[in-house]
C-alpha cells in the first residue's frame, strides 16, 4: 500500500470516527438538556393550569396539545386532555415520574395545592424524536463535509508527497552505473537530510568505484613490467642453466626483481587500504615523536649501508590519527630518502610544535626533484627519471592519500641541504576529540 492510500485512509477513519464520537456525545448532551427543557415546561404548564380559573361542568370538554393533562378537584376530575384517561395518571402526590398509559410511555409531573391536583404528562417517545431532530440537524452537515474533507484530504496529502513521488521517480530512472547525485526541488524539511544522506551515499560510491577501476588498470599497467621482467629473467637463467653457464648475478637479477615486484604489490594493498571507509574506526591519540623514533629505527640498517647520517629533532607531541597509516606515511617518506638521496647524504627529521598544527619536515642532501616534476610526484605511478633508482610511483601517492585523511597538508620544496624537503602539516585541534 503506497502512503498516500494509507494516509488518506488513516486520516478519514479519524475523521469518520471523531465525527461519530462527537454526534454520541452529542446526542448524550442534547437527550438531558432537552429533557430538562421539557421537564421545566410541564412544571410550567402544570402551574399555569393550576393558576388558571376552573369551571365546574358537566360537558366534555375537548382540548388538543402535545401534553396530555388532568385537573382533579376533591378528588374529582374537572378538567382533562382528550388524549389522557378518566382515570389517575399517576397516584404519586408531587414531583415528576415515568408512567405507562394508553400504550405509551409517558413523563409525568403532578403538582398539588390544596384540593387541586394538576397531573401534565408527555410521551417519552416525543422527546426522543425531538433529540434526534436536533442531533440529525447538527451531524447531517458533518456528513456531507466528509467527502469533502477527504477531497482536500486528498491533495493535501499529494501535494506534500510530491517531493517524495520525484524523489521516487528519479531512483526509479537510475541505471547500474549513474551514480549521480539526486535533486529534489521544493523540498521539504523532513526529505531534506534524505536527500544530503543519499547524495553522500552516492559520492561514496562513485569515488569507491572509481578507485577501484583506477587501482585496477593502474595495478596492471605498473605490474606489467616487472612480469615481463621476470620473464626474461627467468628465460636466462634457463639458457644458461642449459649451457651450464648459471652464474650468482642471475640469481641476484631475478632476487632483485622479486624484491621489486612485491614492493609494487605491497604499496598497491597499502594505498586501498587507507581509504575514508576504514580510517577513521582506527583513530587514536599517536605520540609523533616516538612514531619518528620507530620509524628511523626500522630503516637504520638500510642508511647504515648507504653510510647515510639521521638527525631526529622533536618534542614530545601527540594528535588524533591512525597510527598505522602515520607509521606508512613517515616510513614511505623516509625510504624515498634513503633511497633517491644517494650514499653519504644526510637525512633531517623535525618536528614544529605550533598552536593549531604540527609541522613534520624531512629533508635530504641528495639531488632532489627539478620544479617540474614536484607538482607530478604526488600523482599514481609517477615517476621521476632523473634518478638511477626507480621505484613504483606509489610512494608519495599514498603519502599525499593519508594526509588527507587526517584533513591536513602535504608541500614539496627544495631544501636548505640540496635535496628534497618535504613538510607535512596535521591539524593538533583533532587531539580534544
Amino acid at each position: 500500500m503506497s502512503i498516500q492510500r494509507y494516509l488518506l485512509i488513516v486520516i478519514l477513519s479519524v475523521v469518520t470516527l471523531a465525527s461519530f464520537s462527537a454526534a454520541l456525545q452529542g446526542y448524550k448532551a442534547s437527550k438531558e438538556k432537552l429533557n430538562h427543557v421539557f421537564d421545566q415546561e410541564m412544571q410550567s404548564f402544570a402551574i399555569a393550569l393550576l393558576h388558571s380559573p376552573i369551571k365546574k361542568s358537566s360537558t366534555k370538554v375537548v382540548l388538543h396539545s402535545i401534553f396530555a393533562y388532568q385537573i382533579w378537584t376533591d378528588n374529582k376530575l374537572t378538567l382533562r386532555s382528550d388524549n389522557s384517561p378518566t382515570t389517575y395518571i399517576t397516584k404519586r402526590n408531587q414531583g415528576f415520574s415515568d408512567n405507562s398509559f394508553l400504550a405509551k410511555r409517558w413523563r409525568v409531573f403532578v403538582l398539588v395545592e390544596d384540593d387541586i391536583k394538576v397531573i401534565v404528562a408527555q410521551p417519552i417517545k416525543q422527546r426522543f424524536d425531538t433529540v434526534e431532530e436536533v442531533l440529525l440537524e447538527a451531524i447531517l452537515p458533518i456528513v456531507y463535509a466528509i467527502p469533502l474533507i477527504g477531497l482536500l484530504v486528498f491533495f493535501a496529502i499529494n501535494r506534500s508527497l510530491k517531493p517524495l513521488h520525484f524523489l521516487s521517480k528519479q531512483l526509479k530512472e537510475k541505471n547500474v552505473d549513474d551514480l549521480s547525485s539526486i535533486k529534489v526541488t521544493k523540498n521539504s524539511a523532513e526529505l531534506a537530510p534524505i536527500e544530503s544522506t543519499l547524495n553522500n551515499l552516492l559520492a561514496r560510491l562513485g569515488n569507491a568505484f572509481e578507485r577501484e577501476k583506477r587501482l585496477s588498470s593502474d595495478a596492471a599497467h605498473e605490474l606489467r613490467t616487472p612480469i615481463s621482467v621476470l620473464k626474461i629473467t627467468a628465460h636466462n637463467i634457463g639458457i644458461a642453466f642449459h649451457n651450464n653457464k648459471l652464474q650468482q648475478s642471475h640469481i641476484d637479477e631475478l632476487n632483485s626483481n622479486t624484491v621489486r615486484m612485491a614492493h609494487v604489490i605491497e604499496q598497491v594493498i597499502t594505498l586501498n587500504r587507507t581509504t575514508p571507509e576504514n580510517f577513521d574506526k582506527s583513530k587514536t591519540t599517536v605520540d609523533l615523536r616516538e612514531l619518528l623514533q620507530g620509524v628511523v629505527a626500522d630503516n637504520y640498517h638500510e642508511m647504515e649501508l648507504a653510510q647515510q647520517n639521521i638527525s631526529l629533532e622533536s618534542v614530545p607531541v601527540s594528535i588524533l590519527g591512525d597510527k598505522f597509516s602515520l607509521e606508512i606515511l613517515f616510513d614511505n617518506l623516509l625510504k624515498n630518502a634513503i633511497k633517491y638521496s644517494g650514499k653519504a647524504t644526510n637525512i633531517l627529521m623535525s618536528v614544529d610544535d605550533n598552536t593549531d598544527e604540527v609541522r613534520v619536515i624531512v629533508e635530504d642532501s641528495g639531488v632532489g626533484i627539478t620544479q617540474e616534476h614536484l607538482d607530478k610526484v604526488l600523482l599514481r605511478f609517477y615517476r621521476v627519471k632523473q634518478h638511477a633508482e626507480t621505484g613504483s610511483g606509489l610512494g608519495l601517492s599514498i603519502v599525499k592519500n593519508i594526509v588527507e585523511l587526517h584533513d591536513g597538508d602535504i608541500q614539496l620544496m627544495k631544501s636548505d641541504l640540496g635535496g628534497l624537503k618535504v613538510v607535512i602539516i596535521l591539524p593538533k585541534w583533532d587531539v580534544a576529540l
